[in-house]
């Protein structure tokens, strides 16, 4: 005895208009909550980064004996004359000497400056110091800055997500970062409060 043939129903027009309301609803929801998801990767990258390099920078004073710098570059060859470190930054080393810390790099064979690293600039993302444009070591691991009187860090770093118009922006979904480096050298972050600006004014 033949079975009668199956029958296939597929999906009426209200079915169909209903399901794509619900997937509308749900990238509504999805898409700026995996865009914050972005934006704190990248701050968080631009922030271990900086704080690698404040390590290595340190280390290296100390391992040579001369003053290590970190300055802003824009093109990976000179010290760029801003306190804007989103475009990259440069470390070299240079003799202690009557010249003091906090000399611009000198590429001149002559010079007695020596490029050690020289670092590309962060994704979409701001990256700020406070007061000084370069971060020099000393030959001890210390900052060769005055510490405050008041016990406060001696440089501030302050790195926030840059949103489409290419402002630094703190917002609680991808919220920014400040480092402060110490008299001693030692750097350390934390999150930004939801108030805080991007920058030191």
């Amino acid at each position: 005895m033949r079975r009668p043939p199956s029958r296939q129903r597929g999906l009426s027009l209200i079915e169909l208009m209903i399901t794509i309301f619900v997937l509308a609803i749900l990238s509504a929801i999805a898409v700026p909550n995996f865009r914050n998801l972005i934006h704190r990767h990248q701050i968080t990258t631009a922030t271990n980064s900086l704080l690698a390099a404040f390590a290595y920078a340190r280390s290296e004073a100390v391992t040579r004996g001369t003053f290590v710098s970190l300055c802003p570059s824009a093109d990976g060859k000179t010290c760029a004359t801003t306190t804007a470190y989103d475009t990259g930054w440069l470390i070299y080393a240079y003799p202690v000497g009557t010249d003091g810390a906090d000399q611009v790099y000198d590429s001149d064979p002559k010079s007695g400056f020596q490029l050690l690293r020289n670092t590309s600039g962060p994704q979409n993302v701001s990256v700020i110091a406070k007061d000084n444009k370069i971060i020099s070591y000393g030959q001890q691991g210390q900052l060769k800055r005055t510490v405050p009187s008041d016990g406060g860090p001696s440089l501030s770093f302050v790195v926030c997500n840059k949103n489409g118009d290419g402002q630094a922006s703190n917002t609680s979904g991808a919220p920014g970062t400040r480092i402060d480096v110490s008299g001693a050298g030692g750097a350390r972050s934390k999150t930004l409060a939801g108030d805080a600006g991007c920058g030191f004014d």
